[in-house]
């Protein structure tokens, strides 16, 4: 009788609605159990004269199988994060799931099996992505060990489970500390500044607790909009200390969920990890996994960085003393900063950001977005039914290429109450082509935290929350249009952080282009076009005091990249963080501050690997120049990019890859070491 459990059916796009709890560890099982069976019949049949179709794809078809089933696990939850049941199983699952992948890295005779097939005569005959691919296959098993004596793997094992369980706990730290702080507030003045759709938001916060009122919860998006732009000076002063010192041993909930034990200990065993496996330290093994070259190119390029923003920086924060003096503000505080900041812009750009989202309804823009890339790439978007059976609110996107479907983009837009806190792009399947030539779609999903439609206006989206929306789909395209038929090269999180937040950080830069701008605005009610004067004052009102945002990411860049470097050189965590602030010169904290208790980056794959942020916003910049100089709405080139990022997936080095699409060296942004590094 054949086995009814949706997650062992074949499907194109997943059964969303037929998945439930009791189907999650059986399914599980159940792949894991083939797999298996399918490594230990490879091993038996390809020892002698291994082939690529019997060996690499025949594994690689296993890992995928598996890896789809997990990514929808973890998708469903974020849409069931409040089923107890639902959360107890998928541990269950994610449990088995990651001691199998450890048992298959740790095979010795499957190991083997792929060396021999690289030292082979066929080997010679592939071409570059498949040596990359196979070249990536190798390292995974030193990655996890694979040579080390016998005691080591054991001592790497336990390593790996030690650092797994003080990651888990890092973030369920933060999280039970959101829960436990809240501020109920009775007055609607004390929300005087906030926009009307987030005084909503907060009102259904407090419904939805059974008060009335408003409820503060300090998600990141609302945190960000109380510091821009709430008037009241103690609000705001409590709500920041409040989340500069989450999960730590200061602040409203000092001693609760503190993290400063947890990452003391997880960086410790990084950096026994790192010198077990033939590093100097978390960083240096970080690197491995990346392109970025060497960790003193690393430290020395966010160096120069902090040294090209200190003036501006620097400009900025006089400028901002003299208007809060005005504003009778003795001293400016770092509560302060983003708010007199918002208060100056308003002053010299009078209702430029404000107004400007009325030009950006989500549901217009959503369509000359999907419209724009069509033109520039090739394509056809469809939205098609089936998004909702993930979630109402969810939509599906259906990617298409001379009449041939070519991929599938989920798109959910809207924040809910216990998903997740963060804008993401989350992959459910990578393209591949199998033995007998079937192709495999990709699938990627776009979550976002915008504010739903009110009664009274639709969703409209701040110039922020458009660069959000079109970064985010730019890593969904990054995923889809891949030509790699290689499943461990086509998906974007194959590509490794600087080449997979490349795409993003450039698709951002068409919302700073005036003419782009130009054409993507029509106003919400009357379809009015923005005009050139409207355009300017917006793009000048948010470069106005950007450096601040510019140097929050370059600090948490440089405290994660110094903690996994220098980690046992004497200095506790917070006396880092302090040398990297101090650095900056103008950048301010609060004396008691714990920023990274709460820097979740660190222990979300990102460890050592927070400035792939700044250094594929650097070769973004420089690669935009090239749609700037041929007009941005440059089919041609747009093709051209295309090929030269999207079509190869992992099979390409991200600098040669730009090198190629600007037609010179990147000259100025690297120093030797740095981009010369293989993708493998």
């Amino acid at each position: 009788m054949p086995d009814t459990n949706p997650l062992l059916q074949h499907w194109t796009l997943p059964p969303w609605p037929a998945i439930h709890a009791e189907h999650l560890l059986p399914a599980v099982n159940s792949i894991i159990a083939d797999n298996r069976r399918i490594i230990a019949q490879v091993i038996a049949s390809q020892t002698e004269h291994p082939g690529w179709d019997d060996l690499v794809l025949s594994i690689d078809e296993a890992d995928a199988r598996l890896g789809e089933v997990r990514s929808i696990l973890e998708t469903l939850s974020m849409v069931r994060s409040d089923d107890p049941v639902w959360l107890v199983e998928s541990a269950k699952a994610h449990l088995a799931i990651n001691q199998y992948r450890s048992e298959k890295a740790h095979n010795r005779r499957l190991y083997e099996t792929y060396q021999r097939l690289a030292q082979s005569s066929i080997a010679g005959s592939f071409d570059e992505a498949r040596n990359i691919a196979l070249s990536r296959i190798l390292r995974r098993f030193k990655q996890s060990g694979i040579e080390l004596p016998t005691e080591q793997q054991q001592e790497l094992a336990r390593l790996n489970r030690e650092i797994g369980g003080l990651e888990f706990v890092f973030l369920d730290n933060l999280e039970r500390w959101a829960e436990a702080w809240s501020k109920r507030v009775d007055d609607v003045a004390l929300l005087t500044g906030l926009p009307p759709a987030m005084k909503d938001r907060l009102a259904l916060a407090a419904r939805q607790t059974g008060h009335d009122g408003w409820l503060i919860r300090l998600d990141q998006n609302t945190f960000q909009h109380i510091l821009k732009y709430a008037e009241n000076r103690a609000l705001r002063e409590e709500c920041y200390v409040a989340y500069m010192t989450r999960a730590s041993d200061r602040g409203p909930l000092a001693g609760r969920f503190d993290n400063a034990p947890v990452l003391k200990k997880l960086l410790a065993l990084r950096q026994q990890k790192a010198r077990l496996l033939g590093h100097e330290n978390a960083a240096q093994l970080s690197l491995a996994k990346n392109s970025a070259g060497t960790t003193a190119w690393v430290s020395g390029f966010l160096q120069r960085q902090a040294a090209q923003l200190a003036p501006t920086l620097a400009q900025d924060a006089e400028q901002l003393t003299d208007f809060a003096q005005q504003r009778g503000i003795d001293r400016v505080q770092p509560w302060d900063e983003d708010f007199l900041a918002e208060q100056w812009r308003q002053q010299q750009f009078p209702g430029a950001l404000e107004n400007l989202r009325d030009y950006f309804p989500l549901e217009g823009t959503l369509r000359r977005l999907l419209l724009f890339c069509e033109r520039m790439f090739g394509i056809r978007i469809v939205e098609q039914s089936g998004g909702g059976h993930l979630h109402d609110d969810v939509r599906l996107l259906e990617i298409s290429e001379d009449e041939q479907v070519i991929g599938y983009i989920y798109l959910d837009p809207f924040h809910r109450d216990g998903a997740a806190d963060f804008p993401g792009t989350f992959t459910l399947r990578n393209r591949r082509i199998n033995a007998e030539g079937r192709p495999a779609l990709p699938i990627a999903l776009l979550y976002s935290n915008f504010t739903p439609a009110s009664d009274t206006h639709p969703c409209r989206l701040e110039l922020h929350d458009l660069r959000v929306l079109f970064h985010e789909f730019g890593h969904c395209l990054q995923h889809v249009l891949t030509r790699s038929p290689h499943h461990s090269l086509s998906g974007i999180l194959q590509l490794g952080h600087e080449a997979a937040e490349f795409s993003g950080q450039l698709f951002e830069q068409w919302c700073l282009s005036r003419e782009f701008l130009l054409w993507l605005g029509a106003h919400f009610q009357t379809g009015k076009r923005l005009s050139a004067a409207r355009v300017d004052a917006a793009l000048s009102a948010s470069q106005a005091h950007s450096a601040r945002q510019q140097a929050f990411l370059l600090m948490g860049a440089m405290i994660d990249f110094e903690l996994h470097l220098t980690h046992g050189d004497g200095r506790s965590v917070e006396e880092t963080c302090t040398d990297v602030q101090r650095s900056l010169g103008h950048l301010q904290l609060p004396d008691d501050h714990r920023f990274a208790n709460g820097f979740d980056y660190m222990v979300t794959q990102y460890d050592a690997s927070v400035y792939a942020y700044v250094w594929s916003g650097v070769l973004a910049q420089e690669a935009f120049k090239r749609f700037s100089q041929d007009w941005v709405f440059n089919a041609q080139t747009g093709r051209e990019f295309r090929a030269t990022f999207f079509a190869p997936g992992a099979g390409r080095p991200l600098l040669d890859a730009v090198e190629a699409f600007i037609g010179r060296p990147v000259a100025g942004l690297v120093d030797g070491e740095a981009g010369r590094v293989t993708s493998d």
